[in-house]
């Protein structure tokens, strides 16, 4: 019989990574790769600090930063680590890895402010689902509506996608059904919304 699992540290390395994001907001909001790394060396020194003992106490960088780029390969997280600059530097979860972490989340204690929306994410979603836009026919939804509901210029596409990805995330966070139902029979059907939201379509 399979022992259960008693403690994040003897996960593999991608998914401690994971479930160190997790931990430290990435499922609502970009967390620092250092911050990251440093959750996940204290939860497991062995696997990711220096081997010789005099060392054991600091972090190698090495397979901690393999490890943000197997979770990225393996598309739990999105994101970028950037060593000189931090304000390109960072990491969220996609769907799929928030649904790896809270099918592990278990095995951590994390502070429920991490896991819940907060008052603004809470407003945006209201917000969201009461636009009188998503009233209109498949026909006459149309990528100007669409930066409408979102307040965004239509002509910032990145922005257009990286906001419908936040919204779905925080609606599987909150496990809103009618926000979710919106994404996915208002949008991610839409095919004349397909070429403008490849990225967002990809996610979601």
């Amino acid at each position: 019989m399979t022992k259960p699992r008693q403690s994040v540290k003897h996960e593999n390395g991608y998914v401690i990574i994971l479930m160190a994001c997790y931990a430290l907001g990435g499922s609502k909001n970009t967390v620092h790769s250092e911050d990251i790394m440093n959750k996940a060396f204290l939860w497991n020194k062995e696997r990711f600090g220096w081997k010789k003992g005099i060392y054991s106490n600091y972090p190698d960088t090495v397979p901690l930063s393999q490890g943000l780029f197997d979770a990225r390969k393996y598309g739990f997280l999105k994101g970028k680590y950037d060593r000189n600059y931090l304000s390109k530097d960072g990491w969220t979860l996609t769907g799929k890895g928030l649904e790896k972490a809270e099918s592990l989340s278990s095995l951590i204690n994390v502070k429920t402010s991490k896991i819940t929306l907060s008052q603004f994410q809470r407003k945006t979603l209201a917000d969201f689902k009461k636009h009188d836009y998503f009233n209109l026919s498949a026909k006459d939804f149309s990528l100007y509506h669409l930066a409408d509901v979102l307040n965004v210029s239509v002509n910032n596409l990145p922005l257009i996608n990286s906001t419908i990805i936040k919204i779905h995330r925080w609606s599987k966070i909150s496990d809103d059904k009618d926000a979710l139902e919106i994404i996915n029979e208002k949008i991610k059907k839409q095919k004349n919304l397909k070429k403008f939201l490849k990225e967002a379509l990809s996610e979601i």
